[in-house]
């Protein structure tokens, strides 16, 4: 049984991160992807006969997006959350997109209102030979998850 172009799982290992305001795509190394989560509200009618709850959905909520790369003279990810740290910074536009093997855009999850709120500089350590990796998490409204413009629908 031959399987689908469109039900093949694509790889985590190919894909860009656009940030509005700055140039090109950002090479980050790792991407973590928050969970979206909505809220359970239990309601209890005063009337019910029967002592159970009616669940209805409450807020979205968000964790924070995790971007890493390895640190160079590229000061961008450092400007953007120091502008905010003296409370200058403007939110921007962000997204991640997913490539297939081809290098194709497949899918994409957008972020509105996006602003850095945690960034770590990488761990120093003589007697290891890593990379040194610089850590920004990203605080944002909205997360919506779209097939890319250019991607490839099969029927």
């Amino acid at each position: 049984m031959a399987t689908s172009a469109a039900a093949r799982p694509y790889g985590a290992y190919n894909f860009l991160v656009r940030i509005s305001g700055y140039n090109g795509s950002a090479a980050f190394t790792e991407c973590i992807i928050p969970a979206a989560e909505i809220e359970v509200m239990d309601y209890r009618e005063g009337n019910d006969k029967l002592n159970t709850v009616h669940r209805l959905p409450g807020l979205a909520r968000y964790g924070r997006l995790v971007l890493k790369r390895g640190m160079t003279t590229n000061m961008d990810l450092w400007s953007w959350f120091s502008s905010f740290a003296q409370g200058v910074g403007t939110a921007q536009s962000l997204s991640v997109v997913l490539l297939d093997s081809g290098k194709n855009q497949v899918m994409q999850w957008n972020f509105t209102n996006a602003w850095p709120c945690k960034y770590e500089p990488p761990v120093l350590q003589g007697e290891k030979s890593v990379l040194a990796i610089e850590t920004l998490e990203v605080a944002f409204d909205t997360m919506a998850l779209a097939p890319s413009p250019s991607a490839t629908q099969t029927p």
